[in-house]
């Protein structure tokens, strides 16, 4: 009876804001019928809609989006949502007033959206970008990392009936990942790549950061979540029994000395911290006194008179200049390495000059220096600026190619939007027999952007989602999902 009770409050208070927001005309709302329920969801809604479905009624993202790829079965087994045709493109997603959840380890109903009504909603978060970081764990229990699993740990709440972990890493889902009880408190382990996510405990419907972390963020709700990294990267320096104070610092972290401290263990100076994929340059400070690291072979100047110890995470690019075989010395120079002109030497290989560097996902600009003459990358069709400062421009590994078909009498076709600020001396798109390609990589997330034709601006005649901008053109729409 308390469960039906709760079921039919919380059916009361969505009802009411599905009036209201039913003003709109743009979502539908809910209704209880014969015991149950029910909302209803359209499949042609855009990513817009889905997203104020959602931010509507709280309804789990995870379970959407399984909706929208007319997986029925996900749905089915993993929630209490039932689904139903009821016309061409119009599904009904029905729950029993007062049921017992299907496995004894899902969370109710009322829980999930008890939850989600009294903390304003979800944490809805993009996943994290982060060129380094190290955890603040004061418990060495509390998280652990290693051969690719996390293992997230909350010790007490013996009395608790159900504890949840919810996070970046699982688009902040309220049903997706039950923690365990054990005798001190709830486990669970997750696989995660190395890198940052931000995180949260739900205690019985109730959400909290992790009181054994100390490293936490602003979240867009006003509270703060958590945040724990998943290393890649241990830094060892051999001996200095004296030394009372050693640090590594380098690219990742603008060279701050007194930022990312090691630990004195046995035999040397420790530190395990997450590196994002690329190319860096580090040191040793000990005591004071910067050294490069002894251990590594791989020691270059940096252009300035300085000599850097060099790692890469991540997987190697071959950049190949042809010709130039009369040259006396060629350098590679971009946005990868800061636009330092003699810190990356290319090697002579018979009828060309190579250099293999590593990078991680993303958008590079570079050129070769030939005997001071800078030079774009002639093999490379893909270019951005203008007149004299054009450089030659490389996805790596790209998650996006834009493609325009037609225009084969077009002289330029650029494509731009949010992802660069619109600027129109870039991105060069490539003409190929159907049409015109530009491959970018994007961070997660939603992007705005249209081509331009020989100076003329178009929407994408292939993508229908758009969105009007201050100009009445209208702009089209994309989103890049994790």
């Amino acid at each position: 009876m308390k469960r039906q009770l709760i079921f039919l409050f919380v059916c009361g208070l969505l009802l009411a804001a599905g009036t209201l927001m039913g003003q709109q005309d743009q979502i539908p709302p809910a209704r209880i019928e014969n015991g149950k329920f029910i909302l209803t969801v359209d499949l042609s809604w855009n990513k817009l809609q889905q997203l104020e479905f959602a931010r509507q009624y709280d309804f789990d993202t995870l379970i959407l989006h399984h909706v929208f790829e007319k997986d029925w079965k996900f749905v089915n087994d993993s929630s209490e949502w039932k689904t139903k045709l009821v016309g061409p493109g119009l599904v009904e997603l029905a729950s029993t007033l007062g049921s017992e959840p299907k496995e004894p380890d899902s969370p109710s109903l009322a829980e999930i959206i008890l939850s989600e009504i009294f903390t304003k909603g979800a944490f809805v978060s993009k996943p994290e970008q982060a060129r380094f970081g190290t955890n603040k764990i004061r418990s060495s229990r509390a998280f652990v990392y290693e051969n690719g699993k996390a293992c997230f740990f909350l010790p007490g709440y013996k009395n608790a009936k159900k504890v949840m972990l919810s996070g970046t890493f699982n688009n902040w889902s309220t049903l997706q990942n039950n923690m365990q009880q054990t005798d001190s408190g709830w486990r669970l382990c997750l696989p995660l790549t190395p890198g940052k996510y931000s995180y949260k405990y739900i205690v019985d419907g109730r959400w909290m950061t992790d009181p054994n972390n100390d490293l936490r963020e602003d979240n867009d709700q006003g509270t703060e979540n958590s945040v724990v990294f998943c290393y890649n990267q241990r830094f060892f320096l051999e001996g200095y029994p004296n030394a009372r104070k050693v640090f590594v610092a380098g690219s990742f972290n603008d060279w701050d000395g007194n930022g990312l401290q090691m630990k004195k263990t046995v035999g040397g100076w420790a530190l395990r911290m997450y590196l994002q994929e690329g190319t860096h340059a580090y040191k040793f400070i000990v005591d004071g006194n910067w050294m490069t690291d002894p251990a590594n072979p791989d020691v270059r100047p940096d252009g300035n008179g300085n000599m850097n110890t060099f790692i890469g995470i991540g997987d190697t690019v071959l950049f190949i200049l042809d010709g130039h075989t009369d040259a006396k010395e060629v350098y590679l120079t971009g946005s990868f390495n800061a636009w330092k002109e003699r810190e990356l030497s290319m090697k002579k290989n018979n009828m060309h000059w190579e250099l293999n560097y590593v990078l991680g996902p993303g958008n590079y600009q570079y050129k070769f220096i030939v005997d001071g003459q800078w030079t774009i990358d002639s093999k490379n069709p893909y270019t951005v600026g203008n007149n004299d400062y054009i450089n030659s421009f490389l996805a790596f590994k790209p998650n996006q190619v834009f493609h325009l078909n037609g225009y084969s009498d077009a002289k330029e076709v650029i494509v731009t939007g949010s992802f660069n600020a619109w600027r129109t001396d870039g991105y060069r798109m490539k003409k190929t027999a159907s049409g015109w390609i530009f491959p970018i990589y994007l961070d997660p997330g939603r992007y705005t952007y249209k081509f331009l034709v020989d100076g003329q601006w178009i929407t994408d005649p292939d993508n229908q989602l758009y969105e009007e901008n201050e100009y009445g053109t209208g702009n089209s729409v994309i989103w890049i999902e994790p």
